[in-house]
């Protein structure tokens, strides 16, 4: 059944206006934005359905045949290595009739369907479907039946998929980040293992999380101390900017998560002392998070299922070097348990976040100075909204402040 915008939807975005101001006069989101079924639906066609989104990192399907699985709102997905060494990002669903061709992640040389032994590349193209000869000639049946692909761009090592063929690079749009992440060496580093957790709360609150330092001075009190509130910094957002993100400086150098807020680890080769100053937080919506740390890189993938329901996948990267270092295990569990102390608080926070949203008495509050990154979210997602309104014939007319 094609989707048709509701007209609850067209309610909720004509009251967008005040949420897109990065002055005193700005407020949140209305709270429907969170909690409606109407609007998330309408979120998957505007948003997840016309934006590249972040599946996970090369370091995941390192060999030939390596594939993982995964959920895009209603679509199970393959990510897969072929022979050739390229990355696809393929449905999971048997074109025959709908069965799953793989869960999990694995190696293999090609996907079964176990119903009827339909079967196709790590391409996703149809190799072969017994029996269907007496009903269409092979070559018609593998160009209409083979598992649609999505469209990929490798970006620092992360994978990103589109559902248009035709959509334009991502990695234009990401400059301002891509030139604060190149003495990072993303490409180089190693990926840990990621670790995931179920969250009852709307996928942007998640990002909202992630991204607004005003927060750090008090729910995260003393572990975050060396990168007090007062320190942040904020980059100009423009139109057609693929990246919200922002500095916050440090109160020493090569601060970071730790008992005594330094380090875990040597800082990362070739980082100006700037850098090593400060931490970049960065969100390459819908999907993508990223800290970047003077020693350490991490990243947080956001899957949402439902309008208050997601999946949280979070993971550390770290240059060879210090891989290769013989106390590592010890220092990167110490530094896991840093990260993941400060994920459990903000988690917490944003399942109460989540709750208060679907109070009549809730209020659309002002935004802080220190958050101006959430107007800055609320006017990519709000370009994406409208541009999906006017591909429909439709339009609103937003509220002032």
């Amino acid at each position: 059944m094609a989707y048709k915008v509701t007209k609850d939807v067209l309610e909720v975005l004509s009251q967008l206006g005040p949420s897109l101001l990065e002055t005193k006069e700005a407020r949140s989101m209305p709270a429907e934005c969170y909690t409606s079924d109407s609007f998330f639906a309408f979120e998957k066609e505007a948003v997840f359905g016309r934006s590249w989104l972040c599946v996970g990192r090369q370091e995941q399907v390192p060999n030939p045949g390596d594939y993982y699985t995964l959920q895009l709102n209603d679509d199970p997905i393959i990510v897969t290595r072929a022979k050739d060494m390229s990355i696809h990002v393929i449905s999971a669903v048997c074109q025959h009739r709908g069965h799953l061709v793989a869960e999990g992640a694995g190696n293999c040389k090609n996907f079964r369907c176990p119903l009827h032994w339909w079967t196709y590349g790590m391409d996703g193209e149809l190799i072969s479907a017994p029996e269907m000869i007496r009903i269409e000639p092979f070559d018609i049946l593998r160009h209409d039946h083979s598992l649609p692909p999505l469209k990929v761009e490798i970006w620092n090592g992360f994978i990103f998929a589109h559902y248009d063929p035709d959509a334009p690079a991502l990695a234009p749009t990401l400059a301002k980040l891509d030139e604060e992440m190149k003495n990072y060496r993303l490409n180089e580093l190693t990926a840990m293992p990621f670790v995931d957790i179920e969250g009852e709360w709307n996928w942007k609150i998640m990002i909202e999380s992630s991204i607004e330092p005003y927060h750090t001075n008090y729910l995260h009190k003393g572990p975050h101390d060396f990168a007090p509130s007062q320190l942040a910094g904020f980059v100009d957002y423009e139109d057609g900017d693929g990246q919200i993100m922002h500095p916050t400086g440090f109160t020493h150098m090569d601060a970071g998560f730790s008992p005594d807020m330094t380090a875990n680890f040597p800082p990362i080769e070739g980082l100006t002392a700037e850098q090593r100053q400060r931490m970049t937080i960065a969100t390459v919506p819908p999907m993508l998070t990223l800290g970047l740390m003077p020693d350490q890189v991490f990243w947080n993938i956001i899957l949402p299922d439902g309008p208050g329901k997601i999946l949280f996948r979070s993971g550390l990267l770290y240059p060879p070097e210090t891989v290769a270092l013989p106390d590592f295990a010890e220092r990167y569990e110490r530094a896991n348990e840093s990260i993941q102390e400060i994920n459990a608080q903000d988690l917490a926070a944003n399942a109460s976040l989540q709750k208060g949203l679907y109070s009549k008495l809730s209020r659309r509050g002002r935004y802080a100075a220190l958050e101006r990154t959430l107007p800055q979210l609320n006017k990519w997602l709000a370009k994406r909204y409208l541009d999906y309104l006017e591909a429909q014939g439709l339009s609103v007319e937003l509220e002032r402040a």
